[in-house]
């Protein structure tokens, strides 16, 4: 409500959304008002969010999971995710940053020992690859041998336009009717 306050009601800027208790200062909102650049504060908020969220979930949170040997060592779990994907916790090692500087700046701080390496591995878009194979659509077939945006494609498909023309928006849609 403070927020809401700061933003919509002392400093004038436009109310993007509106929730069930007022309007809303999601990230999406205050990353719409950054883009307008009435105010430096929007910025000032998703940025003190996104280091508040790193303090809490993880500078504060990792020394205690340090064991006895000085390592940390997260629990995969194989049956918990209702996707049926592994998952970890204490820590989720599949959440840590990637996108911000900081975020980049905090997985530096995972170092393997000596000798170890740290392995990242995902399968990108396996459901879709998979659908692929067995449906043998060559449409989707062709996106993945070919090392396509299989999202783009569809969205070329589905609106009858060139992949090249195909908008960020466009793209978003697709991959929801792709993943449903």
């Amino acid at each position: 409500k403070q927020v809401s306050a700061l933003l919509f009601e002392k400093l004038g800027l436009p109310i993007i959304k509106k929730t069930k208790t007022g309007a809303s200062t999601d990230s999406s909102v205050l990353e719409e008002l950054t883009s307008q650049g009435q105010s430096e504060i929007p910025a000032m908020i998703l940025k003190f969010r996104e280091i508040d969220k790193l303090l809490s979930t993880y500078v504060k949170t990792l020394p205690k999971l340090v064991g006895s040997d000085k390592k940390i060592h997260s629990h995969f779990n194989q049956n918990v995710a209702s996707t049926g994907r592994l998952s970890s916790d204490n820590p989720n090692l599949q959440n840590i940053p990637i996108r911000s500087e900081n975020g980049r700046k905090l997985r530096k701080g995972f170092i393997p020992s000596k000798g170890c390496v740290l392995l990242g591995a995902d399968y990108s878009q396996v459901e879709l690859r998979i659908l692929a194979h067995f449906s043998e659509d060559k449409a989707m077939v062709d996106a993945f041998n070919n090392d396509e945006d299989i999202h783009a494609q569809t969205a070329a498909e589905v609106l009858g336009i060139d992949i090249g023309d195909v908008s960020k928006n466009d793209r978003s849609q697709a991959k929801t009717v792709n993943f449903g």
